[in-house]
């Protein structure tokens, strides 16, 4: 927002394209401003409705003491598919796993399965289940340790509740603007009914992360699939999606091509998997401009990374990409990433490592600026 402002650019409108943990959609509302927001995954979208929107916290606590009381008293009974619960029994300790049931159950009792409340508590259950179950700490890539001493469900969902009436409470004197999320394609939604001034989002990278991987969890315990992998398809930056490189070739950039060629000769699965990256992030750029109102800019929080000793210049490509859709004045400034310069390495769990034992992560990120003429 300040160098926004710096150039001149008066801001009523925020979007963000791949709202994740909905961060912009929450510091949006704090700024008393109009949010638009999409996001391929379920998950997503209902964290960023939930930070989307205000619920009285004195409500909300009383409400959650209620719950609290109910879950004791509830059915372990799970109303969950027999194949979804296959897969979650495979992360919880068995009381671990009748304890998340029955709070489930006692939220539905307590405020039912739509409207604002019902949202509110879907996403403090969402919040609790990494932490209650055997789900590595720290790790990227879902990896269960047996050792780890999970939360038990009742303590984990009163700090949530906790957590999220505070932030509520943090922004009660501030009046509430219109939010819009959509969950679908950012390559295939109808784009903002107005155009927006700012896009500020932080774009997957390329196969980096299983981004239904990490949040599985939520997916099978909220009903949004029997099989968390059923949602990959179409998401970006995903391994699953490889594109057939003689016609990829003809669409990709120069910075793309160079990338993709230096990594076909050791690895063409990942070089076929970088190339529909490459491809679908140059058609992002196209989205944004579509997006914006004359005179808007795009601001992307991005990172790039290492695959078999190739460097994949995500915010190069990027740069171009945005070039090649109109952009202009663009402006790239480097942060170092503060805790990875000292555990460079992911270990084979998923978790970072100061020891050479595992591939190289980024330790730096990029933030691009871009003005649409």
């Amino acid at each position: 927002m300040e160098v926004a402002r710096e150039r001149g650019l008066t801001v009523h409108r925020v979007a963000d394209i791949f709202c994740g943990s909905g961060t912009v959609a929450y510091e949006a509302g704090a700024r008393n401003l109009e949010f638009w927001g999409c996001d391929i995954n379920p998950v997503a979208t209902l964290l960023t409705r939930v930070k989307s929107m205000w619920c009285d916290p004195l409500l909300f606590e009383e409400q959650a003491a209620r719950i609290t009381t109910r879950a004791s008293l509830e059915s372990a009974a799970s109303s969950l598919s027999a194949q979804a619960t296959a897969r979650l029994m495979h992360w919880y300790a068995p009381h671990q796993f009748d304890g998340l049931v029955r709070l489930q159950n006692a939220i539905a009792a307590e405020v039912g399965a739509d409207g604002d409340d019902a949202l509110a508590f879907a996403c403090a259950f969402s919040a609790i289940l990494k932490s209650a179950s055997q789900w590595r700490l720290r790790s990227v890539k879902p990896s269960n340790d047996p050792n780890k001493r999970a939360m038990p469900v009742i303590d984990a969902f009163q700090r949530q509740c906790r957590l999220m009436a505070a932030a509520w409470s943090d922004m009660s004197g501030v009046p509430r603007r219109d939010a819009t999320i959509i969950q679908g394609n950012l390559l295939h939604v109808d784009p903002p009914a107005d155009p927006v001034d700012l896009i500020v989002t932080s774009p997957p990278y390329a196969t980096s992360y299983e981004y239904t991987d990490l949040h599985q969890l939520s997916t099978l315990w909220l009903g949004f699939a029997d099989d968390h992998r059923a949602l990959r398809d179409g998401v970006i930056g995903t391994s699953s999606r490889r594109a057939n490189l003689a016609r990829a070739l003809e669409g990709l950039n120069a910075v793309g091509m160079q990338i993709v060629f230096s990594l076909f000769g050791s690895n063409r699965p990942a070089a076929e998997a970088v190339a529909t990256y490459f491809l679908d992030m140059q058609k992002v750029a196209y989205r944004c401009r579509d997006f914006l109102r004359p005179g808007g800019m795009a601001v992307f929080v991005i990172g790039n990374t290492i695959m078999s000793g190739v460097r994949i210049d995500n915010a190069n490509h990027l740069v171009e990409s945005l070039l090649d859709a109109g952009f202009v004045d663009l402006r790239v400034v480097k942060r170092q990433l503060t805790n990875k310069p000292n555990t460079p390495y992911r270990t084979a769990n998923g978790r970072l490592s100061s020891m050479p034992i595992g591939p190289q992560v980024y330790a730096e990120e990029y933030i691009v600026m871009a003005h649409r003429p």
